[in-house]
């Protein structure tokens, strides 16, 4: 490629004349127009201007001329390549001025312009059916050739050389340049209904990043400008006015040009959010010493924040107790005209407190993210289960946009982790490099055991009578300095001021309650300094004496506060009854630290109406109580941490806490109920009360001693599914624990449980939690869903659990109609084998998995691209965390010959260049150990907790395939495609012993047993080698018995059972000391083994394979323990298992990561029945009572629909996988097609085979139909014949009915059997006419369903019937939707993975294929 660069040919044109524009979009190819036209139609939506020729210019044609201004003075330039086109010498002329202007900014210190590749897959064959759509003269030369196709350069060698990959690599190693990506399952084939889809995302993806850096290039303007010095002002002045200026322009500016994000309709808008300090509050944020620098600690934060170094954090820390100022001077910064300057992207407030947890922590970020525009994106937030998630997409929703972050008061308590810090630290992330401006993130903290980060400014108490301390007092009496200094007060103020020892909370209330008599003094306004002192020394915790540590003082001016308030100068004669505002305040011990309460709770909860409500809340604010807020109308009371600290104190002495929280139970319980916050549909609250009082029940409840009313809440499915919908499935998960572990314990014996009912309804409150746990990844707002998710997740255990009965009447009763009931198992059981899902934030990438002694479950996976690492844990607690780390590095020299890596010469340095991506890692989770292979032979060791790579390992001479790691984490061995394995010594890097030789073809898998002292290997030669790695010697001979490549190894704890998985679909287990085979091998798995594990003793074998399932296995006697484990719905890459094989965790390639329970499974009493292995087909029967199901497992089954159960025995015979089924009307007979080459016809209330097989195809049978009175049969086959049978003969009617050209995928029969569709792999559709054996009419593939409808007088269920109600419940990715009136969409049932989805509208079924499972669920209108 880098030779192309420097090409300069090709013709030049002359081109309409255009303005300078802000964006030129290049595309190499006709099909490229799929994508340039609607992106340039969005990008001049937008107001930019955009470089596309649509009339005469040749793709990427480039001369002397318009075009060459365009490229030259384009801000961003879009090349849109494919791996064919990528290297067309008209676009490496373009690619090579978009460098060259690159480097010669970069040289001159400017910015340079953007270059953004799109990778855009697409075959040479692809393009040459898709141009006639495209204009067909436009692309040809003058002799009609595709001038596509006249280029030479299409060689298989031009084009293995142009591949995406490497060209994706050379831009990297260019202009450090990753470029973007279409879907690789998209096509341009008719066919393909995923196309399109992915296109208008790719084009969404393209447009979101061109206008990123679009704006990119604003701000610095607009930045430039602010900061450009004036001769006529004062240049400060000058800032700080422009600021103010320009920040409500900039803000409407970035909310009408942002994009909206995904078509979510999520448009971003910055905005400050966060609440202003009271008038009363004194925060000086510019203060400065003689020298000019920063001299209080306000100002040294502020300072520190817009400080460009390397501190992405800055923390206000304070080593006492609160009420320092911490608080007041974060929200005066948020407000700052130089911070909405320095961060455009806005400044978000957040806060947590000593009673926060994990859950207070997303909801915060859920509502940043809302604050800026994002509702459906902090809707989807809510979603997730795992916190590392919610931060993906809060980084994802804030990537291009430099914003400041600011966290308050955060603790290490409750399920907050030390390093919560780290994670959060993500958010800096956001945008900028280096030396330009970046987010940032600021955060207050006085817990000692919180691991702190960046640069930290100590907050401590004042000087006494320093300057201010002085300032903050006088600013909150709103006295005049004249007064202060007048000595009739001087002697007063000085006094006060030695009380409150500098403490910036205690001088604010003595401030503010000096100012509320001086407001009311009927005499000379300074005697009130001399009173308040006065009442001061009388309270009892004063004694007359100043204590002279504002902390011991803050209790005694909390007392005055409220001495003035109750005395007759508060009162002024104003009072509602005879109410104590000492009580009242003791009442506010209820509310939860750093959170807000609405005025109408606490209003009830004194008993008073709207007027007296905030007359006392306004009474007690005027002397620093409380603080006053309104939002959207809506008043609300907060109080400093301290003061809460001083209500509850005060509390405990009269009432005690518990009364409060039982008069708040009551107060929130009053009206309809609890249950009332349910009946509203979606997220929101309806106020502000209602939102309190659903995040805060648990509390009150629990605090209030109402363990039974929990109980009861929490049976509600009502409530559960609202718990789901609102996002607050941690919160639950927590308070269910907590509760059940109250009752277990207050309740005694486990019979004693039994005999009280209480373990009954225990067992059913754990069993609710597990299903919404389960239930979050599959759920939308809508009601319908959830209850489907739930029921469906709990329902096997009715006849068991009474509660769980009653919780499923209850959702029969209350679930919306529509809705969809689960009949037959289609979701995952709550408390089944599968117990956990861990969702990892790559789409795709290897994967590697493990599991420890207490459950834990841990491992890596590698981006799909090699260029980052991922570090999963997660906790028998279930809490996860994740880290990532750099994938990609220069390649480190080697000695000569060791590892040809690929070279370039980049244009800006001139030097050689090389750069290596991971391949495999392996995690230790006992000492936080990453070892990451890589494509050039090096490995790297990396702490997770410093984020930072320890040593390097040098050895390989070619790519590393595999890595692990001893138990104990001291040593590492590592497997290559140089066909050696060694063996690392992780403190020191350096090899132990020789390299370990012996393979003759790559080692594709390493394991080693728990000491370390033994190695297997396992190779594409398809032998399994054990050595020992302190003689480095092979034990024994090669294991060999399998039939093709190993995929994977696994060894037993103490090294003398290995166990062996490879592409021939087989596992097997070998006796090291031996070296023979153990048994027979372990055979079930349909695709290749490309995992397994064993467990401590050697006695039980997991597998995971390509066929997406995972197996568990008995070593002694070969047989499969227990059921297969599917649910995966990609290829399952890794398994471990704990040392007692009882558990056992599997990582797909794609989807998730999941824990299963080998011991769960069927219920006692519960017979096994059901396909054992992938289900192929289904079909339902004309009455809608019955379902039939094919199987790779060779069997036919039939079912109920009422009763989800299986009809009779299966029904065996064929000899290969079945990969159609049909009904007859009365479903009494079935047919079924194999691969076996066989149809073959079934009673179903015998079980028995009606006749012989019908045989006559050559080649498998991928479709069959039956007439409606089970008298004929149609068949279509890959040998591209359709045949018609004859049940009750068992012959052949007429001749096979031929003519398709491709292999026939699909058919259909009259209801009398005289006429039959079919549908092709050709894309053509035939109706015959049987009797006769010739077509009647041939069409579109497209058009099958019309064509069905038309020849055909039943219609098909799946497709066809009723079209009204068709339009609006259909099947969609997986999913049961409803089109509601309005036009949204609503999800009725979503499940994991589905295929085959079929609705008979008539009958109100829904069937489908579920892995290994058959999907039955009842429509209920």
């Amino acid at each position: 490629m880098q030779e192309s660069l420097r090409q300069e040919t090709g013709p030049s044109r002359k081109r309409r004349k255009i303005r300078s524009p802000d964006v030129f979009i290049s595309h190499a190819g006709p099909d490229k127009l799929h994508i340039a036209r609607p992106l340039s139609k969005k990008l001049h939506a937008q107001g930019l201007n955009c470089f596309l020729d649509k009339t005469s210019m040749e793709p990427g044609d480039c001369g002397g001329d318009e075009m060459t201004k365009a490229m030259e003075s384009a801000k961003v330039g879009v090349f849109i390549l494919s791996p064919e086109f990528a290297a067309r010498k008209w676009t490496m002329r373009e690619l090579r001025c978009f460098l060259r202007r690159r480097r010669e900014a970069i040289g001159s210190e400017m910015r340079p312009p953007t270059l953004i590749p799109v990778f855009y897959r697409l075959s040479i064959r692809e393009c040459r059916e898709l141009e006639p759509e495209l204009e067909p003269d436009r692309y040809r030369d003058d002799e009609g050739n595709n001038i596509f196709e006249v280029e030479k350069f299409f060689s298989v060698e031009r084009q293995r050389e142009a591949s995406t990959d490497t060209v994706k690599r050379e831009l990297q190693e260019l202009a450090g340049i990753t470029g973007i990506e279409n879907h690789d399952r998209a096509t341009n084939l008719p066919g393909d209904e995923f196309g399109p889809l992915a296109r208008a995302h790719l084009v969404e993806r393209v447009f979101l990043w061109v206008k990123k850096k679009s704006e990119e290039q604003e701000d610095d303007r607009l930045h430039d400008r602010i900061l450009r010095p004036s001769t006529s002002i004062d240049t400060r002045a000058a800032v700080e006015q422009e600021a103010d200026h320009l920040h409500d322009g900039v803000q409407q500016v970035s909310a009408a040009v942002e994009s909206i994000r995904g078509g979510r309709g999520d448009v971003f808008k910055a905005v400050i959010r966060t609440e202003c300090n009271p008038a009363s509050i004194y925060v000086k944020l510019d203060s400065k010493g003689n020298d000019g620098s920063p001299n209080t600690c306000e100002s040294r934060l502020k300072a520190a924040v817009l400080r460009r170094d390397r501190n992405e954090q800055v923390g206000a820390t304070a080593v006492g107790q609160g009420g320092v100022g911490k608080t007041c001077a974060l929200r005066a910064i948020a407000h700052d005209g130089e911070i909405k300057t320095e961060f455009s992207g806005g400044v978000y407030f957040m806060s947590l407190g000593k009673d926060g947890n994990v859950g207070r922590v997303i909801e915060e970020l859920c509502l940043i993210v809302e604050a800026s525009g994002g509702k459906q994106t902090a809707a989807e937030m809510r979603e997730q289960s795992e916190f590392e998630r919610v931060l993906v997409k809060v980084q994802a929703w804030f990537c291009s946009h430099v914003c400041l972050f600011i966290i308050d008061d955060v603790w290490v308590v409750n399920d907050i982790e030390a390093n919560i810090l780290q994670k959060l630290s993500v958010l800096a992330d956001t945008a900028g490099g280096s030396g330009e401006r970046r987010s940032k993130l600021l955060y207050s903290t006085r817990d000692r055991e919180l691991r702190q980060l960046g640069e930290r400014i100590a907050f401590e108490p004042r000087e006494t009578e320093g300057k201010e301390a002085v300032d903050m007092l006088v600013h909150a009496s709103e006295a005049n300095r004249g007064e202060v200094d007048d000595a009739r007060c001087k002697e007063a103020v000085s006094e006060i001021l030695e009380m409150c020892g500098g403490l910036p909370l205690a001088l604010n209330v003595a401030g503010t309650s000096v100012r509320y008599m001086r407001e009311r003094w009927e005499g000379e306004v300074s005697e009130a300094w001399g009173e308040y002192l006065s009442r001061m020394k009388r309270r009892n915790t004063i004694r007359g004496e100043s204590p002279k540590d504002g902390y011991s003082s803050l209790d005694g001016t909390l007392h005055t506060s409220l001495d003035i308030l109750e005395s007759d100068v508060g009162r002024s004669g104003e009072t509602f009854g005879d109410i104590s505002f000492r009580k009242i305040h003791r009442s506010l011990c209820v509310m939860k630290k750093q959170d807000r309460i609405p005025l109408s709770l606490v209003g009830d909860l004194w008993e008073l109406d709207e007027v007296e409500t905030e007359w006392y809340a306004k009474e007690m604010e005027r002397v620093g109580l409380v603080e006053l807020q309104y939002k959207k109308g809506c008043g609300g009371l907060r109080v400093h941490d301290l003061t809460h600290d001083f209500a509850v104190q005060e509390a405990q002495k009269e009432e005690s806490v518990m009364v409060w929280y039982k008069k708040l139970a009551d107060v929130c319980k009053q009206g309809r109920g609890l249950l009332a916050i349910t009946e509203s549909e979606g997220r929101e609250s309806k106020d502000a009360r209602e939102k309190y009082v659903f995040e805060n029940i648990y509390r009150v409840l629990r605090q209030g001693g109402c363990a039974e009313e929990l109980k009861n809440l929490f049976l509600k499915a009502r409530w559960v599914k609202t718990v789901i919908q609102r996002g607050s499935v941690w919160q639950y998960e927590e308070a269910v624990k907590d509760l059940s572990s109250v009752l277990r314990n207050t309740g005694g014996s486990e019979s004693l449980l039994r005999d009280t009912g209480e373990e009954d309804s225990v067992s059913a409150m754990e069993l609710m939690m597990r299903a919404a746990r389960l239930s979050v990844l599959f759920c939308g707002e809508s009601s319908a869903g959830i209850y489907f998710q739930l029921y469906g997740r709990i329902k096997h255990k009715a006849s068991e659990l009474g509660s769980v009965q009653r919780i499923l009447e209850e959702i029969k009763r209350y679930a919306p109609r529509p809705w969809v009931r689960p009949v037959s198992e289609c979701v995952a059981r709550a408390d089944g084998r599968l117990v956990e899902q861990i969702v990892l934030p790559y789409a795709r990438g290897v994967i590697q998995v493990g599991m420890d002694s207490s459950g834990e479950v841990y491992g890596c996976q590698v981006q799909g691209s090699g260029a980052e690492v991922t570090v999963f844990r997660q906790s028998a607690e279930k809490e996860t965390k994740m880290v990532r780390l750099q994938g990609e590095f220069e390649t480190e020299s080697q000695s000569a010959g060791d590892v040809e890596a690929r070279s370039v010469t980049s244009e800006v340095t001139r030097k050689k260049r090389s750069m290596t991506r991971a391949t495999c890692a392996t995690f230790c989770e006992r000492k936080g150990y990453v070892v990451v292979g890589y494509e050039d032979g090096t490995l790297r060791l990396w702490s997770t907790s410093e984020k930072k790579v320890l040593r390097s390992f040098h050895g390989h001479r070619s790519e590393v395939r595999c890595v692990a790691m001893s138990g104990d984490g001291k040593r590492v061995v590592s497997g290559s495609f140089d066909k050696s394995v060694r063996v690392w010594d992780v403190e020191t890097g350096a090899q132990v012993g020789e390299a370990l030789v012996g393979h003759t073809d790559w080692v594709y898998s390493v394991a080693m047993s728990g000491d370390g002292r033994r190695v297997v290997s396992g190779s594409a030669d398809k032998s399994v080698r054990v050595w020992d790695v302190e003689t480095g010697a092979q034990v024994g001979k090669a294991l060999v018995g399998h039939t093709d490549s190993l995929l994977c190894v696994a060894m037993s704890e103490d090294g003398r059972r290995v166990v062996s998985g490879s592409w021939g679909k087989s596992v097997r287990v070998w006796g090291v000391e031996t070296g023979a085979q153990v048994g027979e091998a372990l055979v079930g798995h349909t695709d290749w083994v490309c995992s397994v594990a064993m467990s401590g003793d050697g006695r039980r074998v997991a597998s995971g394979s390509f066929d997406k399932s995972v197996r568990v296995w008995d070593v002694e006697t070969g047989a499969q323990v227990g059921e297969t484990l599917v649910g995966h719905t990609s290829k399952v890459w890794s398994v471990a298992m704990s040392g007692d094989g009882r558990r056992v965790v599997s990582g797909s390639m794609v989807d998730s990561v999941r824990v299963w329970d080998v011991e769960r499974g069927a219920q006692v009493g519960e017979a096994l029945v059901g396909h054992t292995s992938k289900v192929k087909s289904v079909a339902m029967s004309g009455d809608g009572k019955r379902v039939v199901s094919g199987s790779e497992d060779k069997s036919v089954r039939v079912w109920d629909v009422e009763m989800g159960e299986q009809v009779g025995e299966a029904l065996v015979g064929h000899t290969d996988w079945v990969y159609s089924v049909a009904m007859s009307g009365d479903g009494r007979r079935v047919v079924s097609g194999s691969a076996d080459m066989s149809v073959r016809v079934w009673d179903v209330e015998t079980g028995a085979q009606v006749g012989e097989a019908l045989v006559g195809h050559t080649s498998s049978v991928f479709c069959v139909a039956m007439s409606g009175d089970g008298r004929r049969v149609v068949s279509g086959s890959f040998d591209k014949s359709v045949r018609v049978w004859d049940v009750e003969t068992g012959a052949q009617v007429g001749e096979a009915l031929v003519g398709h050209t491709g292999p026939v995928d699909s058919v259909a029969m009259s209801e009398d059997g005289r006429r039959v569709v079919s549908g092709s792999d050709d894309k053509s559709v035939r109706v015959w006419d049987v009797e006769r054996g010739i077509t009647l009419y041939i069409g579109r593939g497209e058009d099958l369903g019309e064509i069905k409808s038309r020849f055909l007088t039943t219609p098909d269920l799946g497709t066809a019937s009723h079209a009204g109600r068709r339009s609006q419940i259909f099947s969609k990715e997986g999913g049961i939707i409803q089109r509601r009136e309005d036009g949204s969409e609503a999800v009725l049932a979503q499940l994991d993975g589905p295929e085959d989805l079929q609705i008979d509208h008539d009958h109100g079924v829904v069937i489908g294929r579920l892995g290994h499972l058959v999907a039955i669920m009842k429509l209920v209108v």
